[in-house]
């Protein structure tokens, strides 16, 4: 009898024992897309568990050792997360405008881009824009450094007409003395006549 209270009650205290809670996710990850839209991926190990996030969304939920997947929405991404992305600095941007030769015009091509940058530092508050005139190696380096400040300058007036502040643009000009297509003296060049916007 008391052998059978005994067994009773070591059950009964076992039963109200606390147990031990479901194991919570201590780490959750969602694969954002990329600024850029090309296709980006990253792969998580831990313990013996592998798996690749691969697709926009796709989601992991990191369970001590275990990683069990998931998915998840722009909107979820939104609903949950939105002030912490909105808080995260910016990844610096550049845009390359090209232009005609011996002018201050763009190329066709460039006015698409500059469009892109202009939505770019409008839709940024508070970014620094650097403007950065370039040229081949036609002419003096003089006339090239006052060239490259003419092109950066008139990409510049550009911008503050569509409403960017002027004290949040830089203007620079390096002339001739970084080409992105090395050349001998006086031979042109099309891709080295550009400007950059560097957007921080």
């Amino acid at each position: 009898m008391r052998s059978w209270l005994l067994a009773s009650l070591l059950l009964t205290v076992a039963g109200c024992a606390p147990q031990p809670p479901p194991q919570r996710v201590s780490e959750r990850l969602i694969l954002l897309p990329s600024a850029s839209g090309k296709p980006s991926s990253v792969v998580v190990t831990t313990g013996d568990a592998t798996v690749e996030l691969n697709t926009p969304y796709a989601a992991l939920d990191v369970r001590g050792t275990a990683l069990v997947p998931g998915a998840s929405t722009a909107e979820e991404v939104e609903r949950r997360y939105g002030g912490l992305l909105s808080a995260q600095a910016r990844t610096p941007r550049s845009y390359t405008l090209f232009f005609v030769l011996g002018t201050a015009e763009f190329t066709p091509a460039s006015k698409v881009t500059f469009e892109e940058a202009r939505k770019e530092i409008g839709a940024w508050p508070g970014a620094e824009v650097v403007v950065i005139g370039h040229t081949d190696r036609l002419g003096t380096q003089d006339f090239n450094d006052a060239l490259g400040r003419k092109r950066a300058e008139v990409v510049a007036a550009r911008l503050v007409s569509s409403g960017v502040s002027p004290g949040r643009i830089e203007v620079v000009s390096r002339g001739e003395r970084e080409p992105l297509i090395p050349t001998p003296d006086e031979q042109p060049e099309p891709r080295n006549r550009r400007v950059e916007i560097k957007v921080r």
